[in-house]
C-alpha cells in the first residue's frame, strides 16, 4: 500500500515549503537556502506536473490532511484545486516584506498548491510552491520558488501518489 509512504512525502513536501529558509535572486541573503526567483525570470520555478489516469483523490485528501500543523490552513478554492497555506518564521516572513514591498497588515504565506484538471485520459495535476508577498498597494505579489531539491520532492510525491511525472 502507498499511503503511508505517500503520506510521510506529502508531509515533508509541506514542511519544506514552510521552512522560511530563503534566498533572494539578486544573491545570497542571511536567510537560508531556497532561491526565491520572480515569475517574469522563472514563470515555472516551483511548479510540476503528472498525468493521472484517475482523479486523484488520495493527493487532495492527503494534502489536506497533511496541512494541520500550527501557522498553516488548508484552503479548496474549488473543486480539485487544494493549497496549503503555511506562515513563515518571523525572521522570513519580514526579510519577505522588506525584499518584495509588503506589508505587515497581511503577512506572507508559503504555498503549496495542487489543481487538477481532465485531460485525454485521465487528469493533469499541477503542483505549485510559491510565496505570496501581499502589497501595500492591496495586490499580491507571486514570489517563485528555485529549488531543485524542493521540485525533486514534489516530482516523487506525485509519482509515489500515482502520476507519472511530465517533462517540463
Amino acid at each position: 500500500m502507498r499511503l503511508p509512504a505517500f503520506a510521510i512525502a506529502l508531509a515533508t513536501c509541506l514542511a519544506l515549503a514552510a521552512c522560511g529558509f530563503v534566498r533572494r535572486d539578486e544573491g545570497p541573503a542571511p536567510l537560508g537556502a531556497v532561491t526565491l526567483v520572480d515569475p517574469a525570470i522563472a514563470p515555472d520555478a516551483g511548479r510540476q506536473q503528472a498525468f493521472f489516469q484517475s482523479y486523484p483523490d488520495l493527493l487532495l485528501t492527503a494534502a489536506i490532511a497533511a496541512c494541520r500543523s500550527p501557522g498553516q490552513r488548508p484552503v479548496q478554492p474549488a473543486p480539485g484545486q487544494v493549497r496549503c497555506e503555511s506562515l513563515p518564521t518571523p525572521e522570513a516572513a519580514a526579510g519577505l516584506i522588506l525584499a518584495y514591498d509588503g506589508t505587515v497588515e497581511a503577512l506572507p504565506l508559503f504555498i503549496v498548491a495542487f489543481s487538477t484538471e481532465p485531460s485525454e485520459g485521465g487528469y493533469l495535476v499541477t503542483a505549485d510552491n510559491y510565496i505570496s508577498v501581499p502589497q501595500r498597494s492591496g495586490a499580491i505579489r507571486e514570489v517563485r520558488l528555485a529549488d531543485a531539491a524542493l521540485d525533486e520532492n514534489m516530482r516523487a510525491l506525485l509519482a509515489a501518489a500515482g502520476g507519472e511525472a511530465l517533462a517540463r
